[in-house]
């Protein structure tokens, strides 16, 4: 390839000094030569002829189309400089932002303040509903009067949904003044903001429900 490259520019060096024509016979006219070099007319045979025999001519016919090629390398540079950018932009987003760590909080529930349901629309109706940040949620729920120490499961659910959108255990313990106090953790930053039911049961019985709010 660089062989080819010194040769087409000995060729052309050649053609610059081997026919003057300073007379410019038989030159075709200035808007021909440039239609030619920006290959929007087909050229005549005797016009190609000339241009590679007349050192003026094939001096403005090889400066069009160096000024041709310089464009084209110009866009194509800028078109990958743009994607580039684009990419960088991509990466910094996807690794800083969407990849970034949840936030993570503490919060308190006290179950013992609100009434509990058995199915999780009765608890999307009520009002006064619990409130979450979307993260992290390091949560301490007192459970309702009388309830048994010992694991326990809390769950977010949706939609009257019988399976919860996520869950995880904890276990619950009782306090020195006769409260049983639960603590779990609940990952709640794919969630949307909205309106769900928080799920609380004793192992694997039956599932109690309140009212939540996710912000």
């Amino acid at each position: 390839m660089r062989r080819s490259n010194e040769g087409r520019k000995e060729l052309q060096e050649a053609i610059r000094r081997a026919y003057p024509n300073p007379e410019r016979t038989g030159c075709p006219a200035p808007d021909v030569l440039e239609r030619m070099a920006r290959r929007t007319i087909s050229p005549r045979q005797v016009d190609r002829d000339h241009i590679f025999h007349c050192s003026p001519c094939f001096e403005s016919y090889l400066g069009i189309r160096n000024q041709i090629a310089q464009r084209r390398f110009i866009r194509i540079a800028s078109a990958a400089i743009v994607a580039m950018l684009l990419l960088g932009a991509a990466t910094y987003f996807w690794f800083n932002i969407l990849r970034r760590p949840p936030q993570q909080f503490a919060s308190a529930f006290n179950l013992q303040e609100r009434p509990v349901f058995r199915g999780p629309d009765q608890a999307a109706l009520q009002s006064s509903p619990f409130i979450l940040a979307r993260g992290v949620a390091h949560l301490t729920i007192t459970l309702p009067l009388g309830s048994d120490p010992g694991g326990y499961q809390v769950g977010i659910f949706s939609g009257g949904r019988a399976e919860p959108l996520l869950s995880n255990g904890g276990t619950a313990t009782v306090h020195p003044d006769g409260s049983t106090v639960l603590e779990v953790i609940l990952n709640s930053a794919r969630l949307k903001a909205g309106q769900y039911a928080l799920g609380v049961r004793k192992d694997y019985s039956v599932w109690s429900y309140s009212p939540l709010i996710i912000r």
